[in-house]
């Protein structure tokens, strides 16, 4: 059985990237999966070393690159290496080679995880890309699935949006989403079963993880415990938690960030400007507890059992509000600097494990009953 599967994978962001070779992992246990390297102009140039933009922000974030030349040079290279060699991409595709073809000759499409139906995400323009709902399959008797696929925040859907989707998905065997939000707006305007699953990243196990990837359980820090921050956005709130876990929790522990940016947002004994997607698991594994305001970063720290503090982005906190729900972990959540003060580092390990353990076997068997029935 020949698979293909489309997400937004080409690009220097730690979660997208993992969350794609999860998915690869788990569907090759069906046949044969090819990951389609589709060229969407708005995201195609986040592995150029050095990213531009005719905008006020592009020249900001060309700025930024020309300032840390040497730890991008490095993280480029070590993203583009295990994109090369985990996804079996298939060769650069542009929409009209795919609509003339390019890609016909698979017996399941998937539609992956990660924001591929969020229009902020995936066009300047603020519109849908139909090639992430699989317009093109002509085939008939080809299926198309989607497993974890995300909308973002993006919810108020005009009458325009809301008639493609539903022409969209109109012949899809299964569609599942990450998020509760979407799972419910979708069920009412499709008028059809629609499943919430989990990310991808949660499909593998820690011992899988370590195991696929070859992981070196001591990486750097090997001889001391360490608090590990991974952010996604620099927000004051963030770094008030950390500053008051380090004085509260820290124990003397060391502090590792994780984060691209020239200068750290916070203070830490280890900034780590050039981990790739191996080395950010590494670190993920290693941790003693981890800050963080990623859903990824809370992903993994669920996965690998690892007491954490989720802290509320800028933006995009209901997909990890939706995250801690599911595993009853809603009143950890960070929301302002009164939640800080409350917080709380011990964790039920054996609740959650046993809910993601019946999580992970409801939204597997989800998946493989759409392939092969």
């Amino acid at each position: 059985m020949k698979i293909a599967l489309i997400t937004m994978h080409y690009q220097s962001n730690y979660g997208a990237v993992l969350q794609g070779f999860a998915t690869k992992q788990i569907l090759s246990q069906y046949g044969e999966v090819e990951t389609i390297n589709y060229f969407n102009p708005h995201l195609q140039y986040k592995l150029d070393l050095i990213r531009f933009k005719p905008s006020i922000h592009g020249i900001k974030i060309m700025i930024h690159d020309i300032l840390r030349l040497k730890d991008r040079n490095k993280v480029i290279k070590k993203f583009k290496k295990f994109i090369e060699s985990n996804l079996n991409s298939s060769k650069l595709v542009t929409r009209q080679d795919i609509q003339t073809g390019a890609i016909n000759y698979f017996d399941v499409y998937v539609c992956g995880s990660d924001q591929i139906w969020n229009p902020g995400a995936v066009s300047k323009n603020g519109e849908l890309d139909p090639v992430y709902f699989l317009d093109f399959v002509n085939n008939k008797k080809a299926k198309k699935i989607s497993y974890a696929s995300s909308m973002g925040g993006h919810y108020r859907l005009t009458n325009s949006e809301k008639e493609q989707i539903k022409d969209l998905l109109k012949d899809f065997t299964t569609i599942s989403v990450r998020e509760s939000d979407a799972q419910e707006m979708l069920s009412q305007l499709l008028k059809r079963e629609v499943f919430h699953v989990l990310d991808p990243t949660l499909l593998l196990s820690k011992e899988k993880w370590l195991e696929a990837l070859k992981i070196n359980k001591n990486y750097r820090t090997q001889k001391e415990d360490y608090i590990l921050v991974y952010r996604i956005s620099k927000d004051p709130l963030l770094k008030k938690a950390v500053e008051f876990v380090v004085n509260r929790f820290g124990n003397n522990k060391k502090v590792v960030i994780i984060d691209q940016a020239f200068k750290p947002f916070i203070t830490a004994d280890f900034h780590i400007r050039d981990a790739g997607p191996i080395e950010f698991i590494e670190l993920f594994a290693n941790a003693s507890l981890v800050i963080t305001n990623s859903f990824h970063g809370i992903c993994f720290s669920i996965n690998f059992k690892k007491p954490f503090v989720p802290v509320n982005p800028a933006w995009g906190g209901n997909r990890i509000e939706s995250l801690l729900n599911l595993f009853g972990l809603r009143d950890r959540f960070i929301n302002d600097e009164e939640d800080i003060y409350k917080l709380s580092v011990d964790f039920n390990y054996e609740f959650f494990e046993n809910k993601l353990k019946n999580e992970r076997a409801k939204s597997i068997k989800l998946l493989s009953s759409s392939i092969i029935s």
